[in-house]
């Protein structure tokens, strides 16, 4: 794959446009990932005991997994509405076949992430970036764990500064969404993923720029 670039105002462009396009529909799948996931996942949090039991530990795994299996069907729709796909409410919920998949391999990265971060962090970070993409394989391709995260580390080769400088950016924007009494994440969030799907459907078309011609305003 020849050496490529990462067009930051193209591509965040498009996926406000994007927004624009979809914005009540993206709104209401934001507050519906927030209420469901976020919301039950803090009150948890706040409210668990120091020392912590058997039924706490169940309670925080299940909410976990809700958590991930909502992230997953976030990520599905973000991804066909870079497309302009067809979408229901259906979409963010209807992932059950896939979600294994996806849940073990959110555990190896998670992990394998973390472990990086702990020892010298640039570890992590490279971790981080090569292996990222691994949700869009098991969504569009139904691939296993470990496939999918094969496949991210063969997309991302070559590019790992332009998507390190992209990390960053997605960062920057949350946080500053979050800082905005939390408010802000309701636009900063809907849009770096997108941006993220964008970069991987481009990478995928073989594209000779990111983003591919089809995602440019």
């Amino acid at each position: 794959m020849q050496q490529l670039s990462i067009d930051l105002a193209a591509l965040f462009k498009f996926s406000f446009q994007q927004y624009k396009s979809y914005a009540s529909f993206i709104i209401g799948a934001v507050l519906t990932f927030i209420v469901l996931a976020v919301v039950p996942q803090i009150y948890f949090m706040m409210r668990a005991p120091e020392n912590p039991t058997m039924q706490t530990q169940f309670f925080s795994f299940l909410l976990t997994a809700v958590q991930l299996f909502l992230s997953l069907g976030f990520t599905k729709l973000m991804l066909m509405l870079v497309q302009d796909a067809y979408v229901t409410v259906a979409d963010m919920f209807n992932n059950f076949r896939i979600f294994l998949s996806y849940f073990v391999a959110s555990f190896i990265y998670g992990l394998a992430v973390s472990m990086g971060l702990f020892l010298l962090i640039a570890p992590g970070i490279w971790i981080a970036i090569r292996f990222q993409f691994f949700p869009y394989f098991i969504i569009e391709n139904g691939d296993s764990s470990f496939t999918a995260l094969q496949k991210s580390y063969n997309l991302s080769q070559d590019l790992l500064l332009e998507l390190f400088v992209f990390g960053v950016a997605v960062v920057f924007l949350n946080l500053i969404g979050a800082l905005l009494l939390g408010v802000g994440v309701i636009f900063t969030y809907p849009l770096t993923t997108m941006a993220t799907a964008i970069i991987y459907r481009s990478l995928i078309e073989e594209s000779d720029t990111i983003p591919a011609s089809s995602y440019q305003t």
